[in-house]
């Protein structure tokens, strides 16, 4: 026998089919965002790990995303080069420089940046800075590959200026609301990925806005969600029969398939900036829209 056949295994139905997995608990990242702000804490990355509760030998947040707090301090380099398609990055605090080969992003607070994953850069902080990143690397380490370099990239470095966002989100705080609206939200996508829908072709980087008095009501979804608080006003979520009050920074998770609304309880007629929870929100949805399975429901 070679040892190619002594590799085989076969797997009798009951093992195979329909396979169980520990579920993932809705839950709120309070420490780890404590961690990166504090006025102690060095450059470097604070990751949203979850792979005990995932079994899985690499960090995760979900099966398919992970996530991570940044913290650079003024006048040093982080340098990296993640194992993924793409990165989606929001800066919270601060100001400084991308560069990437010939490419050079002036970056500043409430900037966001999508990038290719698998390329060598350099985060320059002008400023002391935090930022917060999310990725597909569990995906690409569960099928064991890695971003190849040569192959044309899904995405070009896309920079998201606070301006414009400003700008967007004022339309967007502005905009009527059908009964069947989903939510009120805005998605990030860039040149490539337009006509998708997403930001990468895999995961969605969505602006959530919940007005004074306004509900996201009960739904639920196949996609996972890992929802970072930017601004909190009077607003909570509950998730999976879970309250979580928003708190500035904070990130929750909203595990696939739980039943999820969010609630501002903030009162007032003229909407101003100050009254407006504002939430962005990272999904797997690129995966379930491609593969038709998106599940999307009100409860």
């Amino acid at each position: 026998m070679s040892i190619y056949a002594e590799r085989a295994r076969y797997v009798p139905v009951e093992k195979g089919f329909n396979i169980k997995r520990p579920p993932l608990e809705p839950q709120a990242f309070a420490a780890e965002m404590a961690r990166a702000f504090a006025d102690d804490a060095p450059t470097g990355f604070t990751p949203l790990d979850l792979s005990g509760a995932l079994g899985t030998d690499y960090p995760a947040t979900t099966p398919f995303m992970l996530a991570r707090y940044v913290r650079i301090r003024k006048g040093e380099r982080l340098d990296y080069a993640f194992a993924a398609s793409g990165e989606m990055w929001a800066v919270l605090r601060g100001r400084g420089t991308l560069t990437r080969g010939d490419e050079t992003i002036d970056w500043r607070d409430k900037d966001m940046v999508a990038l290719p994953g698998g390329i060598a850069s350099s985060w320059q902080a002008h400023e002391d800075s935090v930022l917060w990143v999310a990725t597909d690397e569990p995906t690409l380490a569960f099928e064991g590959v890695r971003p190849e370099v040569a192959a044309r990239r899904p995405i070009e470095a896309t920079h998201y200026r606070a301006e414009d966002i400003a700008r967007e989100l004022r339309t967007l705080y502005d905009r009527p609301m059908a009964p069947d609206t989903p939510g009120r939200a805005l998605f990030m996508a860039t040149e490539r990925t337009e006509r998708l829908g997403t930001c990468l072709p895999s995961m969605t980087l969505t602006l959530n806005a919940v007005r004074p008095g306004e509900a996201q009501r009960l739904h639920r979804h196949n996609a996972a969600a890992i929802v970072l608080a930017l601004h909190e006003a009077r607003c909570a979520s509950t998730i999976g029969g879970k309250t979580f009050p928003w708190t500035p920074y904070v990130t929750l998770l909203t595990p696939a398939g739980a039943e999820h609304d969010h609630r501002n309880a903030e009162t007032g007629g003229t909407v101003t900036d100050d009254d407006v929870a504002l939430a962005l929100i990272v999904q797997d949805g690129g995966l379930y829209y491609y593969g038709r399975t998106m599940g999307f429901a009100f409860a």
